[in-house]
């Protein structure tokens, strides 16, 4: 695949809706480049075919997730501060893309192999989340845990209920989200100090 123009991949995420309305085996390229405005041989210049939309489109997301969960590992404070600002900005990245992560969850293996989906998502998400548990860890707010289990359990939190809620409503209200998935995640990660 060719490096695509800023002006042509600013608008690749609408075929996501083409995807979703015909289905990814039903949809045409013809309806893709119809909807995002590119003429059709332009898109065959860059892609050579849907998969490649789909793996453009996964490339996207996974960049929009690691740029948001830097800036969240960068805000400052403690562990469960930053953790939940991670939480946050993945909730906002799914939240601000439904029918990319709808599409994407559903033909994740179209989307490129397997064992480099897992390398980019564990460059985008699980590695600032280790170190983040591991800093809490050292700063006494954050319980010891496997950081290797604790981070893809706070990844499947997240990812599965922002999906769930994209499923289910067709859309997430992050705040809202985040309310219930910080009580079950960091609850059970944070440390808590007995008095008695």
């Amino acid at each position: 695949m060719r490096e695509v123009p800023a002006a042509i991949a600013a608008k690749i995420p609408l075929a996501a809706s083409v995807f979703a309305e015909h289905g990814f085996d039903e949809a045409r390229i013809e309806d893709v480049a119809r909807t995002i405005g590119v003429p059709r041989a332009t898109l065959y210049y860059y892609f050579a075919g849907k998969e490649d939309i789909l793996s453009f489109l996964l490339r996207s997301l996974l960049d929009d997730v690691a740029a948001q969960v830097k800036r969240a590992v960068d805000s400052g404070g403690d562990g469960p501060s930053r953790l939940r600002a991670v939480l946050r900005a993945q909730l906002e990245v799914l939240a601000a893309n439904p029918e990319t992560a709808q599409l994407l969850i559903a033909n994740i293996g179209r989307a490129g192999r397997l064992a480099d989906i897992a390398v980019a998502v564990d460059a985008a998400f699980h590695a600032p989340v280790r170190g983040i548990l591991t800093d809490g860890i050292a700063d006494g707010s954050i319980r010891a845990v496997d950081v290797e289990r604790a981070s893809s359990a706070v990844f499947g939190a997240v990812i599965l209920t922002g999906l769930h809620e994209i499923l289910l409503h067709g859309s997430l209200a992050p705040d809202d989200v985040l309310r219930d998935v910080e009580t079950v995640v960091l609850d059970g990660l944070q440390r808590h100090t007995e008095t008695r």
